[in-house]
C-alpha cells in the first residue's frame, strides 16, 4: 500500500518565517522526502494545510485524509511530529488516534515510527498529543492576553474596521487604531440622528425613523456596508449598538460559545454582558449624548420573547419564489376579519401583487395532477433508457483510468529498483518519483470523480423512476394531511415554485390572475 504526506502550517512556523527561516511548508515536504527516500516508501499524495484551526472541523485537509485513513487507503502518514496531526481537545485526539488505530495505519516521522496498535506506541503518541493541546492552550492564552492589553491600551484590534472607519498603524508602537473616513462616517452620523430624533416633515411635524426605513435609505443613496452587499435592517442594527462610534474599543462584545447539537459542535456568538469597554485612541463619530439617546430608544423597542413555535400553518412554507426579486414569499393572516391568508413578497418596493393562499395551492396541486396524467404512460419506460448511454460511457472511462492506474504503480515500484542499481542517480529518482505520484494522484482523482458521477447517476435514474409515483401518492392524500406534513411531501416532488402576478386582483375582480411555474426536484442531466 501507499504512503501520503501531511503537512501543517502552525503559528510557531508563521512567527519563524516573519524572523527570517524560510517558508515552512517547503522545508518540511522536502524533509519528508528525503525521510522516504530513505526508508524506500511510495509517496502518492501530499496533503497541504495551510490554515491552523483548533479543530478538526476548521481543518478541511485534515478531514480528507482522516476519511482516505478510515478508508485504508494508505500503509502509513508521513509527518514532521505528532503534533502536527491535531491539536484540539481530547474528542478530537481520540477521533484521530482511532481513524489510524481501526485503520492499521502507521505514523512516520523523522524521530520515530509510531504503529498505534502496539500499546507502548500508543501511549507515546497520546502522550505526545496531549503536550500538544497543552502547548497550544499556553500559546492562545498568551496571545488572549495580549489583545486585552492592547484594547486596554485604547488600541483596535479587529481585523476589519467598521463602517466609517478606516484601521491605521500607530507610529512608532505596536498596533493599530482607526482614522475617520469622511463620507462614510456622515452617512453613520445620519443614521445616530435619524434613530434618535426622527426627521422633521413639511408641516413641522416628526417622524420616527426605524432601523428598516434606515437601511432602505442607505440602499437608495448607493451605500455599500462594509462586506459590499446592501444594508439590511440587521447591518444598521449592529452600527447602532457599536460602542466604537461613541470613540471605545471593546474586548469580548461577542463571545465565541459552543453547544452541541445532534452530535455536532454549534458556535455561536451572543452578546457577552461582561464585555470589556475601554475609551478608545481613535475620534468618535457620534458624541456620548447622541450615543446614549439611541441605545434609550433601542432598550424601550427592544421586543418580548417569541412565544413557543406553533404548528405549521402555510404548506407553502420555503417553496414559492417571487418572480420579482427571487425572494421566498410569505403567509399573511388576517386575523381581524374573515378574509383567508394571502401569499405575499415581503421585499421593500417589490411589484410582486399577492393572491389568496388556497388558490395558489390548489393551482400547483392541478399542476401536479396534469403533469402526472401528460407523463404517466411514458415515464416508467423511457426514464431508464435516458440513463442507459451515459452509464455505459462512464463504466467504459472507470476501466480505463483504472487500467491507467495500475500501469503507473508499477511504473513507481519500479524507481525504486532502478535508484537500488544505479541507474537513477538521487535527484533523479526523487524528480521521477514526484512526478509518478501526482499522476497517480490525478488518476486517483480521475477515478473517484468518475464513481461518483456514476453513484450520482444512479440516484438520479432512482429519483425520476420514483417521481410519478410520489405524486399519485400526494394526490391521494394530501387533503388528508396536516400542514407540515403536506408541505414536507410537496418539497420531496418540487424544488421551487415561481409565483408571477401583476394585476390586483382587488380591483379587478381576478384573484386567481397569477401565473406560478414549477421546478421539480430532480437533475435535468439525464
Amino acid at each position: 500500500m501507499p504512503y501520503c504526506i501531511y503537512l501543517r502550517k502552525s503559528r510557531a512556523d508563521a512567527e519563524a518565517e516573519l524572523a527570517g527561516e524560510g517558508e515552512t511548508l517547503a522545508r518540511h515536504e522536502k524533509s519528508l522526502l528525503a525521510l522516504a527516500k530513505r526508508q524506500k516508501l511510495p509517496i502518492t499524495k501530499i496533503y497541504r494545510e495551510i490554515v491552523s484551526g483548533e479543530t478538526i472541523a476548521a481543518r478541511p485537509v485534515m478531514q480528507e485524509l482522516l476519511q482516505t485513513i478510515e478508508a485504508r487507503q494508505w500503509e502509513g502518514v508521513l509527518v514532521m511530529e505528532v503534533e502536527r496531526l491535531a491539536r484540539g481537545d481530547t474528542m478530537d485526539q481520540g477521533v484521530i488516534l482511532n481513524a489510524f488505530k481501526y485503520s492499521d495505519t502507521k505514523i512516520i516521522t523523522p524521530a520515530k515510527t509510531y504503529d498505534p496498535n502496539n500499546e507502548f506506541d500508543e501511549e507515546y503518541f497520546e502522550f505526545g498529543l496531549f503536550m500538544s493541546r497543552r502547548e497550544y492552550k499556553t500559546i492562545l492564552r498568551r496571545m488572549q492576553r495580549g489583545r486585552e492589553a492592547s484594547v486596554s491600551e485604547g488600541k483596535f484590534i479587529g481585523s476589519i474596521p467598521p463602517y466609517g472607519y478606516t484601521r491605521v498603524k500607530l507610529p512608532k508602537e505596536k498596533g493599530y487604531t482607526l482614522a475617520v473616513v469622511p463620507e462614510e462616517a456622515a452617512a453613520v452620523k445620519l443614521a445616530f440622528e435619524l434613530y434618535a430624533y426622527g426627521e422633521v416633515q413639511e408641516d413641522g411635524t416628526i417622524r420616527e425613523i426605524g432601523r428598516p426605513s434606515i437601511a432602505k435609505r442607505f440602499s437608495d443613496m448607493g451605500l455599500k456596508n462594509r462586506k459590499g452587499a446592501a444594508w439590511a435592517t440587521s447591518s444598521v442594527t449592529r452600527m447602532l449598538q457599536n460602542p466604537v462610534y461613541a470613540g471605545n474599543v471593546v474586548w469580548k462584545y461577542r463571545q465565541e460559545k459552543k453547544t452541541t447539537e445532534n452530535g455536532k459542535i454549534k458556535i455561536t456568538r451572543p452578546v457577552n454582558p461582561d464585555f470589556l469597554c475601554v475609551k478608545g485612541l481613535h475620534e468618535p463619530i457620534v458624541s456620548p449624548e447622541l450615543w446614549e439617546a439611541v441605545q434609550e430608544k433601542m432598550k424601550k423597542s427592544a421586543t418580548s420573547p417569541l412565544p413557543p413555535k406553533s404548528a405549521m400553518k402555510n404548506p407553502l412554507s420555503g417553496l414559492v419564489r417571487c418572480s420579482f426579486c427571487g425572494n421566498l414569499m410569505q403567509r399573511r393572516p388576517y386575523q381581524k376579519s374573515s378574509q383567508p391568508a394571502t401569499l405575499i413578497c415581503a421585499t421593500h418596493n417589490c411589484p410582486q401583487i399577492s393572491a389568496p393562499l388556497y388558490m395558489v395551492e390548489r393551482r400547483i396541486l392541478e399542476a401536479l395532477e396534469e403533469w402526472a396524467e401528460q407523463h404517466n404512460a411514458t415515464w416508467d419506460t423511457a426514464a431508464p433508457q435516458n440513463f442507459a448511454a451515459k452509464t455505459d460511457l462512464l463504466e467504459t472511462s472507470l476501466q480505463s483510468a483504472e487500467k491507467e492506474l495500475e500501469l503507473l504503480e508499477k511504473q513507481f515500484e519500479k524507481t525504486f529498483e532502478l535508484l537500488e542499481t544505479g541507474v537513477y542517480s538521487a535527484e533523479v529518482f526523487t524528480q521521477r518519483n514526484e512526478m509518478l505520484s501526482r499522476k497517480i494522484s490525478e488518476a486517483k482523482t480521475t477515478i473517484a470523480g468518475i464513481k461518483k458521477e456514476i453513484a450520482a447517476l444512479q440516484k438520479m435514474q432512482m429519483e425520476q423512476t420514483s417521481f410519478f409515483p410520489k405524486i399519485r401518492a400526494l394526490l391521494e392524500t394530501y387533503d388528508s394531511l396536516p400542514p407540515a406534513a403536506q408541505n414536507r411531501r410537496l418539497k420531496e416532488i418540487l424544488d421551487h415554485v415561481e409565483y408571477h402576478k401583476t394585476v390586483n386582483g382587488r380591483w379587478h375582480n381576478s384573484p386567481d390572475s397569477f401565473e406560478i411555474q414549477l421546478f421539480p426536484a430532480i437533475s435535468k442531466d439525464f
